[in-house]
């Protein structure tokens, strides 16, 4: 069922604001809790605010009627990209190099020395192509070459309040409407498509960091959220994301996402 006026009364109370907008959040945050999540609660009573102060990314929390925060978010502007494709030309000379240097080991096997052969012809139609491609520059250029760039926003943090959770419930939403996927649907997004209405943007992206072994996080950001694991595309990933999983997806995807989100928002879930 429809989301009701009632309900969208309730998200529109919520105030989003700036870390370097009001001073009284360096007080505020400080009752912020998230056992699951301390390095993004460190994060928030830290650098975020001198991070925010100077632009690195900008950085928001969410507050009620009352000022409790729910949760906080940050993004900055990213950039996918798509692999050069003749760059790949590199990588296969490269694995037929390690090839056939494991084949010379076993040499003295009439079948190995007749696969030799054709790897050694592999590896000359490589090289070929690699003499080819360095060609056409006078000198390696000095950046990245990629085939594609997309110009695209990420969310570099999320993290709710795990203490707003006894007062979130009072409002009477459907149990699969947490505050984490409710105020992405409705505040975030809703972010990024201003952001799309000063600037070319194509995509949102996000390092999610799960370590657990049913990826649970990864799971609820691609069933609750929209995103998706994109193989075809890659992101500049720093050091402070490593071992993260990287997600994305489309905002033309999202908006429309986000209507099934308010379409669907009271769906009764049967229990047997």
């Amino acid at each position: 069922m429809k989301i009701t006026q009632n309900q969208i009364a309730i998200l529109n109370s919520f105030h989003v604001t700036r870390l370097k907008e009001d001073d009284s959040l360096l007080r505020d945050v400080a009752s912020f809790k998230n056992p699951k999540n301390e390095n993004l609660v460190d994060y928030l009573v830290g650098n975020a605010f001198d991070d925010d102060e100077k632009n690195r990314c900008a950085c928001y929390v969410v507050r009620d009627g009352d000022g409790e925060i729910l949760c906080y978010f940050s993004i900055k502007c990213g950039l996918l990209y798509s692999e050069f494709e003749e760059l790949k030309k590199f990588e296969k000379f490269k694995n037929h190099k390690i090839k056939l240097m494991e084949l010379e080991q076993r040499s003295d096997d009439p079948q190995v020395r007749e696969y030799i052969e054709e790897i050694k012809k592999k590896l000359e139609e490589a090289k070929a192509d690699i003499e080819s491609l360095l060609g056409r520059f006078d000198s390696m250029p000095p950046n990245k070459q990629v085939a594609k760039s997309y110009p695209s926003v990420e969310l570099t943090h999320f993290c709710v309040n795990e203490a707003y959770r006894k007062k979130w419930q009072t409002y009477g939403f459907s149990a699969r409407n947490r505050i984490g996927s409710t105020i992405f649907w409705h505040v975030i997004v809703g972010i990024v498509e201003k952001i799309r209405s000063f600037t070319g943007c194509e995509y949102l992206y996000l390092f999610a960091a799960d370590a657990t072994s049913d990826r649970h996080l990864v799971n609820h950001y691609k069933n609750m959220m929209g995103l998706r694991e994109e193989m075809t595309m890659s992101a500049l990933q720093p050091i402070y994301d490593f071992n993260c999983s990287f997600l994305c997806a489309d905002i033309d995807s999202l908006l429309n996402a986000r209507d099934e989100f308010y379409n669907d928002f009271n769906i009764v879930e049967d229990f047997v």
